[in-house]
């Protein structure tokens, strides 16, 4: 009985099954086929290796410099400019020209200021005389001078007041003797004032104040006939020559500058972080894309004693700006070429280097995935600053082993891998 009941429902199936369109069962077969192979391609890769790429720990010597970039200009320059509204009569120099050192390079009219300055001599001279003149009184001498004439008249002046009511002398003497007196009294009283006040000491104190203003105004003058006439005090080159011969110059305008070009230094701007590694004397390597290939050695000569927030397209950095002297280069290296600076803070011989890529924070500690085996072991790892690509591993790795690099988020302890080649190391 069960049998015929197993049979009648195989043959529903069966029927059922014909009824079904035949596209629906390609459709049904292909879903099955396809579950089938991604169940068993989901079960292979778990099982299979992970691709990483991974570095050779080694030991090495680890550098850490400190990069930066500048322009080259003169240590030494000399600025020619008119010292007053004046004509520029000639000009013997153009942008770019050499120079040596007592070449007369132009010069200004310099009539007006001759004037000027041989004004300035003659005040001087009528100072300096008025200054002797008084240096030569005396007030003590000129009040017993005065009190002498005094005394004299008064003595005149009695005598003849005698005669006068003896009638000896007429009106007129008298009158005369009378005078001579009023103004010997008003000398001898003029006299004691001057020797209570010290009038000719003041009076040499304020002529000796005017001779030194004369002086003053004398070498003025003088200094600005000098730089009417454009002299060169060294070699060099001409960096600057905007005015232009003939034409009207007002005071203080910049006619030329010449820059001594076997003297050359850069100051570049250093970040904060790494100023404080920098000190005077540090040896500098420069180099210029204009000279490929070659290296100029050079010295931190200052170090700026402030830093300087600089605003830029990334925002704002603090910079302190060093100027670096170059010793090489003469005759190579120009004023105004671009120069790429490398100066080295740091040496490290015979370390683990680590590459920084490797390095992964985890809750505070730095960790690395070193590949035993294919597989991967979390290893914690201690470290010290090295440079732009290395840090220095102290402890936690040893050298031979293999770690990985740009380790991916989804790596876990005890992974298999499989290391990528043709990668970078």
């Amino acid at each position: 009985m069960q049998e015929k009941e197993t049979k009648s429902v195989g043959k529903r199936i069966r029927s059922a099954v014909k009824r079904i369109p035949r596209w629906l069962k390609w459709a049904l077969a292909i879903v099955l086929v396809l579950a089938i192979a991604g169940g068993a391609l989901i079960l292979k890769s778990k099982n299979s290796p992970i691709p990483v790429e991974a570095s050779k720990i080694t030991k090495q010597t680890i550098e850490r410099n400190v990069f930066a970039s500048g322009r080259l200009k003169a240590m030494n320059e000399q600025t020619f400019f008119t010292p007053v509204d004046s004509t520029l009569m000639e000009l013997k120099v153009k942008l770019g020209d050499q120079v040596k050192k007592g070449d007369v390079l132009g010069r200004l009219d310099s009539l007006e200021l001759a004037r000027l300055y041989q004004n300035a001599v003659a005040v001087l001279s009528g100072k300096e005389s008025e200054l002797a003149r008084a240096q030569a009184v005396n007030d003590l001498l000129g009040l017993k001078m005065a009190e002498a004439d005094y005394n004299k008249a008064n003595n005149h002046y009695t005598r003849m007041e005698q005669l006068f009511q003896a009638g000896a002398v007429n009106v007129e003497e008298m009158e005369s003797a009378r005078l001579d007196l009023a103004r010997a009294d008003n000398s001898y009283h003029e006299a004691k004032i001057k020797a209570s006040q010290n009038a000719s000491g003041k009076q040499v104190f304020s002529l000796q104040s005017q001779v030194e203003l004369a002086k003053q105004e004398v070498a003025q003058t003088k200094e600005r006939l000098d730089l009417a006439t454009f002299v060169a005090q060294f070699d060099g080159v001409v960096t600057s020559a905007e005015a232009k011969q003939g034409n009207r110059v007002m005071e203080g305008k910049e006619i030329l500058v010449i820059s001594d070009d076997s003297l050359l230094e850069v100051t570049a701007d250093i970040s904060e972080i790494d100023a404080g590694n920098l000190k005077i004397g540090q040896a500098v390597k420069a180099s210029s894309i204009a000279l490929p290939g070659k290296t100029y050695l050079g010295e931190i000569a200052r170090i700026g004693g402030a830093a300087v927030v600089q605003k830029g397209t990334n925002g704002e950095t603090i910079n302190v700006p060093v100027t670096i002297n170059l010793k090489e280069g003469k005759g190579e290296l120009k004023i105004g070429y671009s120069v790429d600076l490398s100066i080295q803070t740091a040496e490290e011989k015979d370390v683990i280097a680590l590459p920084i890529n490797a390095l992964i924070e985890r809750d505070g500690s730095k960790v690395v995935y070193v590949i035993k085996n294919s597989v991967l072991e979390e290893r914690k790892v201690e470290i010290k600053r090295g440079n732009e690509l290395f840090d220095i591993a102290i402890s936690g790795l040893n050298p031979d082993e293999e770690v990985v690099v740009n380790p991916k988020p989804e790596l876990k302890n005890g992974q298999k891998v499989k290391i990528i080649t043709g990668v970078p190391k």
